[in-house]
């Protein structure tokens, strides 16, 4: 098979413990030598590699891999980044390599559309008979849901230093917190609670992140949801909104008192919004055993709301209450989808609705018979 070479995730394969020394899991720059040579066992000598690498990893390395990973860098035979991933993925995009990771990169499907069109480029290892051999990495179609938990968890972890797989971590963006040191600018400003959330510090105690004072905690947020509206032709995303917990919100197009318009000028609407009745749908979310429970209700709209779910479509009742799932979507008059985002975590600020506006008023065009029949309504 001829290829045009790869770029390795060099981070991610120093510390496979997949690769010898088997089960131990600290990073080794010598995995990194065993990968490079079954590429050139399996693709040739001359195909070219590009190493790319976390910056981080130059820290966590031992003292002789240092020496190693500095001379490679003195060589100009890897480069590093912030973050590798974007990067790797950006060039094996731009000149068509594979990429020899065992990464999923979940968090970046929608960054990177052609990871799910091109399954064949990812390359993962194994090992057996104390030979590494390479061979596909098994990427699979993940849905938008996963996509959008998968990117707040990698936002948290950098921006806020988060992580919401550790009980002490959800703590922190399960509660509302208060600076009460009188010198912080931040305390000043919102002097009942933060809007965003407080720093772990060293010794795991959650501080300020203005003045790294330690903090108080106050009562537990409210969980709400976010809804993400896309263009149903073209499936390109143009509007995400929250509603909280114990609350209801009217989806529509014009001006909504109490309500998103998604018609609105602050949003690059699809032209077929018109479709959309003024007052089309009512989305309410609730507490539940499980976590927050959403319904969606059509408000005898005029062109309808259809829900998709299992793959297959059904039309809501005006009044129904429907339940409404994470995979599920609804089709609203055949012209916008709208489906949960993965987010679970909300500061203050997250919570408040986008600025939309009364712009994007007008009559609603009712469906004839021919737009009814072209109308694709199957499973994405």
């Amino acid at each position: 098979m001829r290829v045009a070479g790869a770029v390795v995730d060099v981070s991610n394969v120093c510390w496979s413990d997949a690769l010898p020394p088997a089960g131990r899991h600290f990073p080794l720059l010598e995995r990194l030598f065993l990968v490079r040579d079954a590429w050139h066992r399996q693709f040739g000598e001359r195909t070219s590699l590009t190493l790319v690498a976390d910056d981080s990893l130059r820290r966590q390395l031992g003292p002789t891999d240092q020496l190693r990973l500095r001379q490679l860098e003195r060589d100009r035979a890897i480069r590093f980044a912030p973050m590798a991933d974007p990067v790797l993925l950006a060039l094996a995009e731009e000149h068509g390599l594979h990429v020899i990771s065992r990464d999923q990169f979940t968090d970046l499907r929608n960054a990177f559309p052609w990871i799910q069109r091109s399954p064949g480029r990812f390359l993962s290892w194994s090992a057996g008979d104390g030979t590494v051999r390479l061979e596909p990495s098994g990427i699979r179609p993940i849905s938008p849901h996963a996509v959008s938990r998968a990117l707040e968890g990698k936002v948290l972890k950098f921006e806020q230093h988060l992580d919401h797989r550790d009980p002490a971590h959800r703590k922190v963006l399960g509660h509302h917190w208060r600076c009460e040191n009188p010198d912080c600018l931040k305390a000043r400003y919102w002097p009942d609670r933060l809007h965003d959330w407080p720093l772990l510090n060293r010794g795991g105690t959650p501080v300020c992140g203005g003045c790294h004072s330690a903090v108080r905690q106050l009562g537990p947020r409210t969980r709400p949801r976010s809804f993400v509206v896309a263009d149903l032709r073209t499936g390109e995303e143009y509007l995400r909104f929250p509603v909280g917990e114990g609350d209801a919100l009217e989806v529509g197009r014009g001006e909504l008192r109490h309500g998103i318009n998604l018609g609105s000028d602050a949003v690059n609407a699809p032209s077929e919004v018109d479709r959309v009745s003024r007052r089309h749908l009512m989305l309410s979310v609730q507490s539940g055993s499980g976590g927050p429970q959403v319904t969606a209700v059509d408000l005898d709209s005029a062109n309808g709301t259809v829900l998709e779910r299992g793959g297959s479509s059904r039309p809501l009742k005006p009044g129904e209450q429907q339940a409404f799932g994470v995979n599920d979507r609804l089709l609203l008059g055949g012209a916008v989808s709208i489906r949960l985002s993965g987010q679970r975590h909300f500061s203050d600020e997250q919570q408040a609705l986008p600025r939309l506006g009364t712009a994007g008023g007008g009559h609603t065009r009712l469906l004839g018979p021919g737009d009814i029949a072209a109308l694709d309504l199957g499973p994405n």
